[in-house]
């Protein structure tokens, strides 16, 4: 018996104990309750800030200070803030700007000063618009920074040209000025940068005017009214900030005075960040006041008061998997450690105080470092020799997960960033570029519901792949995707937005076999994850590196731009390393993310051919009728009935045949479409074509002076 305690008392403490330091901490306190958001569930930790932020809401001078920092957070020039911006070289400053981005009063992200006044003018004055619609210009999609409907296939479109004196871009601008002169149900206003000079108040007169003219109201809201209809977005908003900003001062174990001096001593760049600063250090007080009248306490708090404990001489801790004493520990693995904090050293070091014999072994890549909204700090990771004084560093720089390919686009991204990686696969793989630009849907994709045709593409690539007998995944830099989707599952529809909707919408377009082949998820929950094939669905300017005007609220714990966006170019290496034979990488020509330019300064990718994915056949057939002018008639015939095809629905193609409709194809018949159709009794010289779902023709028809002329019909056969 004594032999066998002394056995299980050796094995008990042999045995290793595996556990977050937040695991730890909580093995140690055993609080009675624990405030955190669930990433799919309970927010008791939002809800807890929430309450705190309606106290002060119900004091009638902090509700004042916040409405009007709310209202006063977009609204101002975000790029003020950055300092020595205009001292950059042109080509690095225009980098610079284009990456910087600013949201509108109502919440909607935009690329310059002059959308955000615009959007701002059109929430004031109670007037709908989408922004960034899609339309199909010479088969690539053409997005206009505004669209106001005023009935089907109708409205006004406004652009803001902030770039002129650019030759390239003045020409572009030209071109979409004739774009929209050939759309007889458009009407074009466009503004630039001299219109905003001498300040928004010169552009709302323009705008103002311009849209009366063409019957589009605009009757300013009152200031209530646009509080009325913003109020539940910004307080919600404003919770995930101060959040966000209490979380930041939890890590670093501050008290309220200890952040009250660091505020003190910060330079703030305007009365934003003032305003923001004063409220938040209140609410921060008035947090720990909550948690210590309601007995509460939450994760970070939890570190703090475990390694107090461990400093006094507490060291027990006890889990129901087993019991352990820090004190008894010869051996702490540290994972992860590019992401440790201020926080988790604290706690090591009490341990180390307590246990000095305990020998530390860390495992971390600094190339992959990218949480420092959450408080991690590279300093620890770059200072390993110092903060572990007798040590000894290993390189492990063999990656045993990709294709030498992906391997070599890795090492590409971070050049000058550390040692490369070799890979030890012996496959090449493969990684292309998938340029969005270049897509040309089929007329059946247009027709398909799923709104933006980067959905349809997105669903090219997805079923090649899964074909091909390999599972992929979609990773995209927020929980939402820069690009419209008009979302479908399995005949149940959404104009919301996020990444499991888009999910649902392409499995709905696929096999139930291939469907359960295709994931997604944000790069930040896809870390340490693999898969054989990769797409990565957002590698443009404003993704990579995305910079939120909310970065203005965490300058004062050091955050700053350049650090951010260093930060943001390891979150797309994390992203591109996920793969392990196959990565593409969706983006646009003209708007490929800075990041993807300086990787193709070391390594040249392929182009995808999108001829090679072919689209994905739709259960539900459609036959697409196109209208031209008869060989040798000129053009006269279809100008003459273009009014008549335009109220029936017809849209012009000016690549492909002009004028064209798709219909469903069950129960199609070419005699009750003649029957129908009020065009051709007035039609003369003009061609009609017959399409399947390869846009094939399957039969074609001679319409004269209202008489129809078969040439060949294998439709009806």
């Amino acid at each position: 018996d004594e032999m066998r305690g002394r056995i299980a008392s050796f094995v008990q403490e042999s045995t290793p104990n595996v556990m977050t330091f937040h695991a730890l901490a909580y093995a140690m306190i055993h609080p009675e309750k624990i405030l955190f958001d669930e990433p799919e569930g309970e927010q008791s930790q939002s809800r807890a800030i929430q309450h705190v932020i309606g106290q002060h809401l119900r004091n009638p001078n902090d509700y004042n200070r916040i409405r009007a920092l709310m209202m006063a957070h977009f609204r101002p020039d975000w790029e003020r803030i950055v300092s020595g911006g205009y001292d950059r070289p042109p080509k690095e400053m225009l980098r610079y700007r284009r990456s910087l981005r600013g949201e509108s009063l109502d919440g909607q992200y935009v690329k310059s000063d002059g959308e955000k006044a615009i959007a701002n003018f059109l929430f004031e004055h109670g007037i709908e618009y989408k922004y960034e619609r899609t339309f199909w210009w010479d088969r690539r999609p053409y997005r206009p920074d505004f669209t106001i409907s005023t009935g089907d296939n109708q409205g006004v479109i406004i652009e803001y040209f902030g770039l002129k004196g650019f030759s390239d871009y003045d020409e572009m601008s030209d071109e979409k000025r004739n774009y929209w002169r050939n759309e007889p149900n458009w009407e074009l206003l466009d503004y630039s940068l001299p219109d905003l000079t001498s300040g928004e108040d010169d552009l709302y007169a323009l705008l103002k005017q311009h849209l009366e003219r063409l019957g589009i109201s605009c009757e300013r809201l009152s200031e209530d009214e646009i509080w009325n209809q913003i109020e539940d977005r910004t307080i919600d908003d404003f919770t995930e900030v101060t959040k966000g900003f209490i979380q930041r001062g939890r890590k670093l174990s501050l008290t309220p005075e200890q952040l009250s001096e660091m505020v003190n001593n910060h330079h703030c760049d305007g009365d934003v960040e003032e305003s923001f600063l004063s409220l938040a250090l209140e609410f921060y007080a008035s947090y720990l006041e909550y948690l210590e009248t309601t007995d509460e306490e939450d994760f970070d708090g939890l570190v703090q008061k475990a390694a107090e404990m461990v400093a006094k001489g507490e060291t027990i801790f006890r889990r129901k998997t087993g019991s352990g004493d820090l004190k008894r520990l010869r051996y702490i693995l540290i994972d992860e450690y590019q992401d440790f904090s201020n926080l988790f050293y604290r706690l090591m070091q009490a341990i180390r105080g307590e246990n000095p014999g305990a020998r530390f072994f860390c495992v971390g890549d600094d190339w992959q470092a990218i949480n420092g909204f959450a408080g991690s700090d590279l300093h620890f990771f770059d200072n390993f020799s110092e903060i572990f004084a007798d040590s000894r560093r290993l390189d492990m720089l063999t990656n045993y997960r990709s294709s030498r390919t992906i391997v070599d686009v890795g090492n590409a991204l971070m050049k000058k960033r550390g040692t490369p990686g070799r890979a030890h696969k012996t496959i090449a793989g493969k990684a292309v570029i998938a340029d969005l630009s270049a897509f040309s849907p089929t007329p059946q994709e247009k027709n398909t519901n799923l709104g933006d045709y980067s959905t349809n593409a997105v669903l090219r690539l997805v079923s090649k792949i899964i074909s091909d007998g390999k599972d992929v995944v979609l990773l995209s830099r927020m929980n939402s995707v820069p690009w419209s989707v008009k979302y479908d599952t399995k005949g149940k529809s959404s104009n919301g937005s996020g990444i499991d909707r888009l999910l649902a919408t392409l499995r709905s377009r696929l096999p139930d076999e291939h469907a359960k082949k295709v994931t997604i998820s944000t790069v930040h929950k896809c870390k340490g994850r693999q898969k054989n094939a990769v797409i990565v669905l957002d590698a443009i300017d404003w993704c990579y590196p995305l910079l939120h005007p909310n970065l203005i609220f965490t300058r004062v714990f050091g955050d700053s731009i350049e650090g951010v966006t260093d930060e943001e170019r390891r979150l797309l290496y994390v992203a591109l390393t996920r793969a392990v034979e196959e990565l593409y990488i969706l983006t646009k020509s003209g708007n490929f993310s800075p990041f993807l330019e300086d990787l193709e300064e070391h390594i040249k990718l392929s182009r995808l051919e999108w001829s090679d994915f072919p689209p994905v056949e739709d259960t539900s057939k459609h036959i697409t009728i196109r209208v031209c002018n008869q060989d040798g008639r000129g053009s006269k015939p279809t100008v003459e009935i273009k009014d008549l095809l335009i109220a029936e629905g017809y849209r012009w193609d000016k690549k492909s045949t002009p004028w064209y409709i798709v219909c469903p194809a069950d129960e199609f018949s070419v005699a009750r479409f003649i029957h129908q159709t009020t065009w051709g009794k007035s039609a003369a010289g003009v061609e009609v074509r017959f399409c399947d779902h390869l846009d094939i023709a399957v039969a074609i028809y001679h319409v004269d002076k209202g008489e129809w002329k078969c040439v060949y019909d294998n439709l009806t056969g």
